[in-house]
C-alpha cells in the first residue's frame, strides 16, 4: 500500500499556530479562572541547552481550571564524521580486497539538524494548572535535514513553581510522536520520543 507524505510549509504553521494560541491568550479572565498563585501563564527554555547542543522554549497559558494551551519548539544540532573507505590495491590470495591505507581519504564532516514545533494541550488534574502532574497532547511539524513531516503525540509532565513569590518555573517531560507520511526509504523512525531535559522560567 501507498503512502502519502504530508508535506508543510514550516514557518505559515508556526506563524498560523501563534496567532491561534495568541487569540485564546485574550480571553476574559473570569472564563480562564486563575490558579492558586494568580499567574496565568509561563514562558521556560532548557539551559543545558549551550552544553547538549540542544535547545527548547515553551509557552503555556491557563484557558480553565484544569487545562492549558501552549506552543514550543526544540532543535538539535549534530556533526559526525564519515570515514570513506581506501584505495583498493588488489586482492588477497582468499580474495579479500587489499587497502591502500597510505592514501587514506579525510573524513567527511556532515550536520544532521532537527527542528520541532508543536501546538500542545495539558490537563492538569489536581486542578491548579501550571503546577503538577499533567498529561497532554500535541499537533506539529517535525524536521530532520530536508524531510518534514506532521506528526501527533502525547506527553506526561510535572512542574514546579519555586522561590519565595513561586514565580520561578521549573518543567519535565516526556512523550511520543508519530509522524504522518514516513516511508521506510526516509531516514526517520514513524516514532519519536520527546523529551523536556529541565525547563526553567518564569511565571507570570
Amino acid at each position: 500500500m501507498k503512502k502519502t507524505m504530508v508535506k508543510v510549509k514550516s514557518a505559515s504553521f508556526a506563524v498560523a499556530v501563534v496567532v491561534l494560541i495568541f487569540g485564546f491568550s485574550e480571553l476574559p479572565l473570569n472564563a480562564q479562572q486563575s490558579t492558586e498563585s494568580g499567574k496565568h501563564q509561563v514562558f521556560s527554555a532548557n539551559p543545558f541547552g549551550l552544553i547538549l547542543e540542544l535547545f527548547n522554549a515553551e509557552y503555556e497559558r491557563v484557558i480553565s481550571g484544569t487545562s492549558t494551551i501552549g506552543f514550543g519548539g526544540s532543535t538539535l544540532k549534530n556533526d559526525h564524521d564519515i570515514y570513506p573507505e581506501p584505495p583498493i590495491l588488489g586482492t588477497d590470495e582468499f580474495g579479500f580486497p587489499i587497502y591502500d591505507w597510505a592514501n587514506e581519504p579525510d573524513p567527511i564532516t556532515e550536520t544532521d539538524r532537527y527542528i520541532n514545533f508543536d501546538v500542545f494541550w495539558r490537563f492538569y488534574p489536581s486542578g491548579n494548572p501550571l503546577v503538577g502532574w499533567a498529561f497532554g497532547a500535541k499537533l506539529g511539524i517535525t524536521s530532520v535535514n530536508d524531510q518534514t513531516h506532521l506528526g501527533y503525540g502525547f506527553d506526561l509532565n510535572r512542574s514546579w513553581l519555586l522561590g519565595p513569590e513561586e514565580n520561578f518555573y521549573v518543567g519535565l517531560g516526556f512523550g511520543l510522536k508519530r509522524l504522518i507520511g514516513t516511508t521506510e526509504a526516509d531516514d526517520l523512525i514513524p516514532v519519536i520520543p520527546t523529551i523536556r531535559i529541565a525547563n526553567v522560567g518564569f511565571i507570570f
